[in-house]
C-alpha cells in the first residue's frame, strides 16, 4: 500500500524543518511527536494526489510546537521525579532487609528508565529543533510556516521510502506504539 503523507515546513531562526502533520496527532505519547520532525528534504514533493488530509493545519503549527514542547518540559521532569522515587523506596526496602520482589522492582526500574529515556531524548529534539531551553523562552519564539511538501511511503511489513529504505523513524513507531500501529492497520483495510 502506497500513501503521502503530509509534511508541514516550517522555520526557526534560520533553520528549516518539517513535522508530519497527519501521524503527530496519532501516536499515543506527546514525547514521539518530536520523532516526527525532520530537517527540510527539499526533494520532497509540492503537491500529491490521494495524500493523507494534514490534521495539523499551517496556522495551528506555532501553537501545537509550544504545547508539545510545554507537555514534553513538564514529563521529563515527572518521568525522572518518579523513578527515582521508586529507586529511593527500593533502596530503603533493601537496607531494612525486606523482600521486596527483586525480578519485580528490575523490570518496573527498567520500564521508568526507557519512559525517562524518551522523554529525555523528545526534549533534547525539540530543545534543538526550536531553539530555546525552557518554556518562558516561548513567548518570543516564532516559527515561519512554509506551508505542506509530501512524503511517499510504502507500506509493506515495514514502512519504505520511495527509494525503496526503510524509514527507521516510522519502523520504530510501527513497533512500539499502539496508536500509530493501529492507524496504519486501518488505512490498510481502508485502501484494499
Amino acid at each position: 500500500m502506497r500513501i503521502a503523507i503530509p509534511y508541514l515546513i516550517f522555520e526557526v531562526k534560520g533553520k528549516e524543518y518539517m513535522i508530519d502533520a497527519y501521524f503527530s496527532k496519532k501516536v499515543e505519547r506527546i514525547e514521539r511527536v518530536s520523532a516526527l520532525i525532520r530537517p527540510f528534504d527539499r526533494s520532497l514533493r509540492r503537491e500529491c494526489e490521494g495524500s493523507l488530509e494534514p490534521l495539523i493545519k499551517e496556522e495551528d503549527l506555532e501553537g501545537f510546537l509550544k504545547e508539545v514542547f510545554r507537555e514534553v518540559y513538564e514529563l521529563s521532569g515527572e518521568k525522572l521525579k518518579s523513578r527515582l522515587s521508586h529507586m529511593r523506596r527500593w533502596n530503603i526496602f533493601r537496607l531494612l532487609g525486606l523482600p521486596t520482589g527483586y525480578k519485580r522492582h528490575l523490570k518496573e526500574e527498567e520500564e521508568l528508565a526507557k519512559e525517562n529515556r524518551e522523554a529525555l531524548l523528545a526534549l533534547a529534539i525539540l530543545k534543538n529543533v526550536l531553539g530555546i531551553k525552557s518554556p518562558k523562552e516561548l513567548e518570543n519564539l516564532h516559527i515561519l510556516v512554509r506551508g505542506y511538501r509530501y512524503y511517499a511511503v510504502e507500506i509493506g511489513e515495514s514502512i519504505y521510502n520511495e527509494k525503496g529504505k526503510e524509514d527507521k523513524i516510522y519502523a520504530q513507531l510501527l513497533k512500539i506504539d499502539e496508536s500509530f500501529k493501529k492507524e496504519i492497520e486501518r488505512m490498510a483495510h481502508f485502501f484494499e
